[in-house]
């Protein structure tokens, strides 16, 4: 959008809790659909089509692998795109709807494959479409809520995120591997893009001047600047180390419950879904709560200390005593959701705030988003293998190596903060 006339409520007053909530509402299906997906369905079909037991965590590596590099080349090129279009239906809006519709026949093929290539298909249509949707999605925050709000929609979006997490597990826990479980997760999406539709009323239908054109190599490079320059890019490149810290253990969290704290494959699923429903629960207050604080305090970094040092926490007790009380285990569940949801309260609100061109916010929160999808693209891919080459049948060694890089890649997610300037 060429002036502020474009984007008229990006200083408005008196956006309302129930635009707020309408408008934070798709993040509701999203996870819903994303985190069972991604981190029980997923890695329970590989485990059926590849059955030799080495091989699992490199099938679902390479999986996770594929996926991810879609997610992260999709949302920037789709958000610039989304940027330049306008319609009576809006820039972004028509795209969420698109690409939602579309990751039902990836679903579809979910359903029925019983061999591993069927499963990479069916997962790299989902990653393209749901992520372009998603893409579209990460520019109507910048684009419609008022600036002194920001904090405020972070803690909405952390709370949704919390809250489809937890349904979504919720979910899978009572149907299991059941075919029907993929629609239930695509309706629930696209049911929860209604409100989201509603709320971004008038976002996008005023025309934007087009660019001058320019060389390649120069537009490239325009394209790639909040990368490497600004505050922009210290947001972006702290979510990456704390998005790496989590995908280092989150995708092999259910194999590393089997083999180390059960010692067995009977009942890992519902014991990961109930641990990892133990941390939303947890984050919820947090992440909603903690939003609204970080506007009224005017402080944003000392969410991220927080969140960084609870999660970090956790994965060095993981590592140092391979627990296996389940008290225990569940008991430092609610320790990572305390630091979980502290860090999703401000993970937008930070992007918000130091976006270097609010008119093209599309394509910026794109290149956002690509910090939570790289990890997802490199750390299971080589993870994967990892694991499965150091364990053994003498131990599980390989959990305890991926799992020491998480370590350090919060320490660096959370210690960079510091170089954010404008933001307190």
């Amino acid at each position: 959008m060429a002036t502020a006339a474009a984007i008229p409520t990006s200083t408005a007053t008196g956006f309302s809790n129930l635009r707020h909530a309408a408008l934070s509402a798709f993040w509701f299906g999203s996870n819903f659909l994303w985190i069972p997906l991604t981190t029980v369905l997923l890695q329970s079909q590989v485990d059926e089509v590849v059955p030799q037991k080495d091989l699992q965590n490199t099938g679902i590596g390479v999986a996770l692998g594929v996926g991810g590099f879609l997610a992260m080349t999709v949302p920037p090129l789709v958000g610039a795109w989304s940027d330049r279009i306008h319609s009576r239906f809006g820039r972004r809006r028509p795209i969420m709807v698109a690409g939602t519709l579309l990751t039902f026949p990836g679903l579809v093929i979910l359903m029925f494959a019983g061999t591993y290539p069927l499963v990479l298909v069916g997962y790299a249509i989902i990653q393209f479409f749901f992520n372009a949707a998603g893409a579209a999605y990460a520019g109507i925050i910048p684009d419609v809520v008022p600036a002194q709000e920001t904090g405020k929609a972070s803690g909405f979006l952390a709370t949704m995120t919390q809250l489809g997490i937890g349904a979504g597990l919720g979910v899978t826990s009572l149907i299991g591997r059941h075919p029907v479980i993929y629609l239930i997760l695509g309706a629930v999406a696209l049911l929860s893009l209604l409100p989201t539709v509603w709320a971004a009323r008038g976002e996008g239908e005023t025309p934007i001047p087009p660019r001058p054109k320019r060389p390649l190599g120069e537009a490239v490079r325009e394209f790639l600047r909040p990368l490497h320059t600004g505050d922009f890019a210290w947001v972006i490149f702290t979510r990456l180390m704390v998005s790496s810290g989590i995908t280092a253990v989150l995708y092999f969290l259910l194999n590393f419950f089997r083999d180390v704290v059960l010692g067995t494959s009977k009942g890992a699923e519902a014991f990961t879904s109930n641990w990892l429903l133990v941390v939303v629960a947890t984050a919820i207050p947090f992440g909603f709560f903690g939003g609204l604080l970080s506007d009224r305090l005017r402080r944003r970094k000392v969410f991220v200390y927080t969140a960084g040092a609870a999660q970090a926490l956790v994965a060095i007790i993981f590592i140092a005593f391979y627990p296996t009380a389940t008290a225990l285990v569940f008991g430092l569940g609610v320790a990572y959701g305390v630091g979980y949801g502290l860090y999703f309260a401000v993970d937008w609100a930070l992007a918000c705030d130091t976006l270097p061109d609010p008119k093209a916010s599309a394509k910026d929160m794109g290149l956002f988003h690509i910090a939570l999808t790289l990890p997802q693209a490199i750390i299971p891919f080589f993870g994967g293998p990892l694991i499965d080459a150091l364990n053994g049948p003498h131990g599980n060694g390989g959990y305890r190596i991926v799992f020491s890089t998480a370590v350090v890649f919060l320490f660096l997610g959370t210690v960079f903060v510091s170089r954010i300037k404008t933001v307190r």
